[in-house]
């Protein structure tokens, strides 16, 4: 039970919170009365500033050597995590994670915003600290996440970009004679699929199955295996390059696959006259085609391996079509 003693010495009153937690007797001294009540307050409400400051693993792991242990064992898919955390390595350093509060945390993320980075940015720094103290938890048994308490930064909604088929054309007939072999069956699956640009990269030929015309993701957003269906076209495309591997290996290194084939794909984009439109374009052009073309938005959830209908519903407005027929043939 936590308790506030008043003392008295020669510079006048001082107020002592005492609280046992974990066996391990904790004490902080303040000069007003107030902010001892408010200190005992806090940890009266607040479990994890109260385990924070007793429990010995928050107190002497650092920041740095947390961050070390993680990335260890870290086999997720962002390849910005390192970035991220290292950036809170320079300003945590080694700083016991206990110590690392919502107050603090809050402060820097509040930097972020201020040096200009987009409220989406900064959530995705957000999450990859809530990522490492939710390991911290698991690994140490703790309850301590001060992410988890921070407020999500408003997202805008972005606009969602779709590729007319003239456009579509011109974009295939410019990959077909890039300096890149295979930018032309990488674009073409990814119109066809409406997978993700890192899913179609991480394909091997051991995923591919040309006979049943089917490609199994393994690897995907939310962590669902994922059949994808391949039109005859791209059946003909991935037969003039069967191998083994990785289906798109990186040119001098076969045993990865390209992750870097930006400068082939904005050069196939300025032949074709097409701006403004990212690579994930493509999986929004692939999700218009089906809904132009009669597909519900549950079809079109499932293409795209979506959990929820929430994100699918941005294609709403083009099944308008599918929409009248179905009122047409059940009420008409």
């Amino acid at each position: 039970m936590a308790t506030i003693q008043t003392l008295s010495g020669v510079r006048g009153k001082t107020y002592r919170v005492q609280f046992m937690r974990d066996g391990r007797r904790v004490s902080k001294c303040f000069k007003r009365k107030k902010d001892a009540e408010k200190f005992l307050a806090q940890i009266t409400l607040d479990d994890s500033l109260a385990s924070s400051l007793t429990n010995y693993t928050l107190n002497t792991l650092t920041f740095q050597n947390a961050v070390t242990q993680y990335l260890e064992q870290y086999d997720g898919r962002d390849p910005s995590i390192n970035q991220r955390l290292g950036y809170f390595i320079n300003v945590f350093e080694d700083k016991p994670v206990g110590k690392i509060t919502r107050s603090v945390l809050k402060a820097e993320l509040d930097k972020l915003t201020d040096q200009g980075l987009s409220p989406a940015t900064v959530n995705r720094y957000k999450a990859s600290i809530s990522s490492l103290f939710t390991f911290i938890s698991n690994e140490f048994d703790i309850r301590h996440n001060p992410a988890r308490e921070i407020q999500q930064r408003k997202e805008s909604k972005g606009s969602t970009r779709f590729l007319s088929d003239d456009e579509q054309k011109r974009l295939l007939i410019a990959c077909r004679s890039s300096e890149w072999n295979k930018l032309y069956l990488l674009v073409l699956m990814a119109l066809t699929t409406g997978a993700r640009r890192t899913e179609l990269l991480t394909l091997t030929w051991h995923d591919i199955d040309l006979n049943n015309r089917l490609a199994t993701l393994h690897n995907t957003k939310n962590g669902d295996k994922r059949l994808l269906p391949l039109t005859m076209s791209v059946v003909d495309e991935l037969r003039r390059f069967k191998s083994t591997g990785y289906v798109f290996p990186h040119n001098s290194n076969l045993g990865d696959y390209f992750r870097n084939f930006d400068c082939h794909w904005s050069d196939a984009k300025s032949r074709a006259g097409i701006n403004n439109c990212r690579f994930h374009d493509l999986r929004h052009t692939a999700a218009s085609t089906l809904a132009r073309n009669g597909a519900t938005l549950l079809e079109i959830a499932e293409v795209l391996g979506h959990r929820s209908l929430e994100m699918t519903k941005r294609y709403s407005h083009l099944c308008v079509g599918h929409k009248s027929t179905l009122i047409d043939r059940v009420f008409g």
